[in-house]
């Protein structure tokens, strides 16, 4: 899925997000995993910006991999094992010039949304802080399987898979300016590679359930087959990449958002 991280690089104008080449920024990371995204995006940015770099996980593994594969201009600082929920005590209000949370917040708590989306609202610097938000929309096959897997397949399902539409909508609630950009991914997967198929779900799921076990729930192979076209599967999975500032920023908030991103979703341009 690393074609995906490349989309969403390319939808973003780094120039303008971070227009001074030889000034420094602090940046928090949201969810990192082991640091792809920052690995990718090394090679999009001037080495001579400084990018002070916080992230956090719930994994050590994740953010001893992240550190391990950073380069300048990222510079890290803090690595937190913890999850958004318990992030609050960790995060020195108003400090961050960018937040990211590159398809982190698909876990968040329903129940829980407006206070996770108020703390990364508080993290932004109240003026010039922007928040990078990346997520499958409720169509996308990631969130279906999701949903259908854990009815199926496991006893103790966890929250729904938390869409884009849900997060925008929370956003508006607390009055922040937005702006989107849908990004069209599909990943495609011969029918004969078996292994690359089950890794593929089990990597959505987070689970290890082989394929076999799979394809006997017959609503879980129904929306597998329902993708097959031909001799490939072609799932598809569209996503918004969505940019927002805190309120505060307020007229001038919503200009430097429409700078950042290369095109904008007209319908969905927050006024």
């Amino acid at each position: 899925m690393e074609n995906d991280y490349t989309q969403f690089l390319g939808a973003v104008n780094w120039d303008s997000l971070f227009p001074e080449h030889n000034a420094g920024y602090q940046v928090l990371d949201i969810g990192c995993g082991p640091g792809r995204f920052p690995k990718i995006l090394q090679s999009w940015l001037p080495s001579t910006i400084r990018l002070h770099y916080d992230y956090l996980d719930t994994s050590r593994y994740y953010l001893s991999t992240c550190r391990q594969s950073l380069r300048r201009p990222f510079l890290p600082r803090h690595g937190w094992q913890t999850n958004w929920d318990n992030a609050e005590q960790l995060l020195t209000p108003g400090s961050y010039d960018v937040a990211w949370a590159i398809q982190s917040f698909s876990s968040l708590n329903h129940a829980s949304l407006h206070t996770s989306l108020s703390r990364l609202i508080c993290a932004l610097h109240p003026f010039r802080g922007t928040a990078c938000i990346v997520l499958a929309k409720q169509e996308a096959f990631f969130s279906q399987l999701h949903h259908t897997f854990f009815q199926e397949c496991s006893p103790h399902a966890p929250a729904p898979y938390l869409s884009a539409e849900s997060v925008v909508a929370g956003l508006e609630k607390l009055e922040a300016p937005i702006t989107i950009r849908e990004i069209a991914c599909t990943h495609s997967i011969s029918i004969r590679h078996d292994r690359l198929l089950e890794q593929y779900l089990q990597q959505v799921v987070m689970d290890s359930t082989p394929l076999p076990n799979w394809m006997k729930q017959p609503r879980l192979r129904q929306l597998v087959d329902s993708c097959r076209h031909g001799d490939l599967y072609h799932f598809t999975n569209p996503y918004w990449l969505i940019l927002c500032t805190p309120p505060s920023a307020g007229a001038g908030g919503r200009l430097r958002l429409q700078q950042y991103l290369s095109s904008v979703t007209s319908s969905k341009l927050a006024s």
